[in-house]
């Protein structure tokens, strides 16, 4: 389940794409006799919101995504029709009439599924449906599962509460998996894959991996995935520098990206295809339009990913040429963005040491004194070596930073010329050679961002101490 806030007639056009849904005879809607008209269906729901409590806001969810995927055998069981009624039942259970919905049964995989995008205001109370991330799947999960069950369809096996899982030891199996890689994570990587190489802009890229079984949800600066099947949920970190916002950005555009980030109230226009934007400081007398395949939207922020190489062309307010400036430039107008620097998250086995809960407390409590003292003593190398060497650690930071950016944008084209490779030779796999350049040069920013974060430690005691001698002088 995914939510829309904004271009409900694109999505509406998607799920009843006339190639999936065997020439649209896969679609139908609960307020409306006619099917084929996207347009039509997203006004009518679009009625709806406008009406209820509130209005449509600005950002505000305006209908809700639904995916019922069945499995390859039942896909080859049951015709697609039959499917598609059983997601009829299965829709107006959960919105129990009091909500519009449009259901469309795609055919074109290896598995049937049904894509139903339920508007968000009841057409009853003109309230907003009230949703929580996990409490909703749950339900959605329930009612699926006893329709399926009824139709003598497969249902996914049922998994404990965390609680439990944790109260047990760890089965063999378990630990296979993990030694082997975890198989979940590695088809959530597979999808991102796919998706990018074939998406034009964020949004179809979300569409593509919606289909792929995946959800994307933008988080602050952080994706995170959704495996729909197991509903395993991964942060961009976890899965390595590869997937995060600016190299999805930069593999879905096939160029290294320079971000910036503005508010929504610095766009002067938006069209279907591009933004104009007041350059901040100008006191809104020039403009840059940046392409709408370029953005991220994160509730008012928007994150705007321009080639590295590229030429920006600077309006003034009447959109008369006044200059044109590189990708690079902007930095003067915009600030530049924060570097996320955590480490890529290594996998651990997952076994509990201790055999009682004080026990496991008390190994809890030993691992975190081992992680401060190593910190320290990281700190206290890194301050003797900046003392030989003459360097204060202010320029010590800015020449860590300068590596990092340096290292970053030589990782990102190589992740870009992977995937030129990859779209190039089919599906023949990126060459051993690639392959390792890319975990080399994770692994060196990974040994960066590590390096930065003790420096700045080691700068943040500087200061505690002189703060403390100061307050210690006499007056």
């Amino acid at each position: 389940m995914s939510q829309i806030t904004v271009t409900l007639h694109k999505a509406i056009a998607y799920i009843a794409n006339p190639d999936k849904t065997e020439h649209g005879a896969l679609v139908s809607a609960n307020f409306s006799d006619d099917a084929t008209n996207p347009a039509e269906l997203a006004r009518r729901m679009m009625d709806t919101v406008e009406q209820s409590v509130g209005g449509n806001r600005a950002n505000g969810v305006i209908a809700h995504h639904v995916i019922q995927s069945f499995s390859p055998e039942d896909s080859r069981r049951m015709t697609a029709r039959e499917l598609h009624e059983l997601g009829v039942r299965f829709a107006d259970a959960f919105t129990g009439g009091e909500y519009r919905y449009v259901i469309a049964t795609h055919v074109d995989r290896g598995h049937t599924h049904n894509h139903i995008i339920i508007c968000a205001t009841s057409d009853v109370t003109f309230h907003k449906m009230r949703t929580k991330p996990g409490a909703t799947i749950r339900r959605l999960r329930e009612i699926s599962d006893r329709l399926c069950r009824e139709t003598g369809l497969n249902v996914l096996p049922e998994l404990k509460p965390a609680r439990e899982r944790r109260r047990h030891g760890v089965s063999f199996a378990e630990l296979y998996a993990s030694a082997k890689g975890d198989a979940i994570k590695d088809r959530i990587r597979a999808a991102i894959d796919t998706a990018a190489g074939a998406s034009t802009d964020f949004d179809s890229f979300a569409r593509e991996l919606n289909s792929a079984g995946v959800t994307v949800v933008v988080r602050g600066r952080h994706l995170t995935f959704t495996d729909m099947a197991s509903g395993l949920r991964v942060r961009d970190v976890k899965l390595g520098r590869a997937y995060d916002e600016p190299n999805v950005m930069a593999r879905i555009g096939r160029h290294t990206v320079m971000p910036i980030s503005f508010n929504r109230r610095m766009i002067a226009e938006q069209t279907d295809n591009a933004v104009r934007v007041w350059l901040p400081g100008t006191r809104r007398r020039l403009l840059i339009t940046i392409p709408l395949t370029r953005i991220v939207r994160d509730g008012d922020t928007y994150r705007a990913y321009l080639p590295a190489a590229s030429q920006q062309v600077v309006t003034g307010r009447r959109g008369r040429y006044v200059k044109q400036m590189r990708a690079e430039d902007l930095y003067g107008y915009f600030s530049r963005p924060p570097m996320l620097l955590e480490p890529v998250v290594r996998e651990r086995m997952p076994v509990t040491v201790g055999k009682s809960d004080a026990q496991r407390r008390w190994y809890a409590m030993q691992a975190r004194r081992l992680d401060e003292l190593h910190q320290l003593a990281n700190e206290l190398n890194t301050a003797s070596r900046l003392v030989a060497d003459g360097t204060t650690v202010d320029d010590a930071i800015a020449g860590t930073m300068r590596r990092i950016e340096a290292e970053r944008e030589a990782f990102q084209a190589e992740l870009v010329a992977v995937c030129d490779t990859a779209e190039t030779d089919g599906d023949e796999p990126p060459s051993d050679k690639a392959v390792v350049e890319l975990r080399e040069r994770e692994r060196r920013l990974d040994e960066l961002a590590r390096e930065l974060d003790t420096l700045r430690r080691v700068r943040a005691q500087a200061q505690h101490v002189k703060q403390r001698r100061h307050i210690r002088q006499p007056e």
